[in-house]
């Protein structure tokens, strides 16, 4: 894997530049929830922390995939960057005043900017190898989100433990880093773009319904890329059921200690899945450009096992920890899998809206999974049924998906796919 890095030095550097801000993020992450429960915030200072990083990317991702689809993509991977620089530089600014209510608003304005970058990678990675390559270079994306969620956030305690500004001006430092690796990018202008429909913000705001649905449009007539585009949701919904499972045993039980030490134990052996799996599935499809559904098929299938397995093994800690490692896996493996068939399916000119849409319903469906996991516990169903309900839901999604057939475009004219030049 590490020769696809040395070889092609375009996909290096964009892999160094979100390594790099990656690490930054979580490691500002802990320093601004700390300071969260620090100034006697509590728990519902800590979900609005929470709330600020994830809500914004969720809700301006279609704007975010428009975006990718008009614009020359190195550009939007250099000036996102400098603009969240600015915005961590004045968090810190805050965090040394104490000011937490202006720190959670900057916050959730830098995390807006975040959306932008998702599309923009997705659209410029396709960019920077060659199609047999799409796999593995997925591989080492998320296999590097593993490991940077593990070192940004030791690193993060640490830095933390020193007070919250230190760790935030290294999150600036970060940005920097990144937007200086990819000033060094090629021009990765969208193939067949067209000039946008409407001028100004406003005008291309109104443009993003009618150019995302066409974009959905011709992915439905498709059923390989609906796949591709889709493929997380069953997961997610079943991992935002788990999720809840995995937070409420980890307290009730605390198989490893204290629950907050049982908490981070579970959560770091799965995150060391989303590793080990991508690299395995690397591994058996090594040469091939298309995988083929089965290996699809066993990534999902290890994912609602894993879920619906989870609580009943809650009596013994190490079969506990290899349930964690088994979830890891499969959501590691479905990530890659579906992120890769995203990438070789859709035309240029629509990835970043494609994406979008992929990311969009991912985000919701995990939260809607979670919400419905913590009505049953209101209801007082027992993590056992939670988890068997997490699983049975994703698995009835995961099987309508894969017996979907084509359906009529929702809209005419949408360009056909055309292969991307490689750097």
């Amino acid at each position: 894997m590490l020769d696809l890095l040395r070889r092609r030095p375009a996909f290096r550097r964009l892999w160094m530049a979100g390594t790099v801000s990656l690490v930054g993020d979580w490691l500002a992450f802990v320093a601004v929830s700390r300071l969260a429960l620090d100034h006697g915030g509590g728990a519902l200072a800590l979900v609005g922390i929470l709330a600020a990083h994830s809500l914004p990317h969720a809700c301006l991702s279609p704007i975010a995939g428009f975006v990718a689809d008009r614009f020359d993509r190195r550009r939007l991977l250099v000036g996102i960057p400098l603009v969240q620089a600015a915005f961590t530089l004045a968090m810190a600014l805050a965090a040394a005043a104490g000011a937490l209510v202006s720190l959670q608003v900057l916050v959730l304005v830098r995390s807006a900017f975040t959306a932008f970058m998702v599309p923009a990678e997705t659209a410029a990675l396709r960019h920077t190898v060659e199609p047999p390559e799409l796999l593995q270079a997925n591989a080492i994306v998320s296999g590097t989100w593993s490991v940077t969620f593990v070192a940004g956030m030791a690193l993060g305690g640490v830095l933390a433990a020193l007070g919250p500004v230190p760790a935030i001006l290294v999150d600036a430092c970060s940005f920097f880093l990144a937007a200086g690796l990819a000033s060094g990018l090629p021009s990765l202008r969208p193939e067949g773009e067209r000039e946008p429909r409407a001028a100004g913000v406003w005008g291309l705001v109104r443009a993003v319904p009618p150019e995302l649905w066409e974009a959905l449009g011709h992915a439905r007539a498709r059923p390989a890329l609906f796949r591709a585009v889709f493929s997380k949701v069953p997961c997610a919904v079943a991992g935002g059921m788990g999720w809840v499972s995995v937070n409420l045993l980890a307290d009730q039980a605390a198989p490893f200690g204290a629950a907050a030490v049982s908490l981070g134990i579970l959560q770091s052996v799965r995150g060391l899945g989303t590793g080990l799996g991508p690299l395995g599935i690397s591994l058996l499809a090594r040469g091939k450009e298309e995988p083929g559904r089965p290996l699809e098929h066993a990534a999902a299938l290890v994912t609602f096992a894993s879920v619906a397995g989870f609580a009943l093994v809650r009596p013994w800690p190490l079969l506990l920890l290899g349930i964690a490692l088994l979830w890891g896996i499969g959501g590691g493996s479905n990530w890659v899998l579906t992120s890769a068939s995203l990438q070789r399916l859709a035309p240029d000119v629509m990835i970043g809206r494609l994406s979008s849409i992929d990311d969009l319903s991912t985000t919701t469906t995990m939260v809607v999974g979670a919400l419905l996991a913590a009505l049953l516990v209101e209801a007082s169903f027992s993590l056992v049924a939670i988890g068997a309900m997490g699983a049975a839901v994703g698995l009835v999604s995961w099987i309508a998906l894969s017996l979907r057939r084509a359906e009529a475009p929702l809209s005419s004219g949408a360009p056909g796919v055309a292969p991307a030049p490689r750097i």
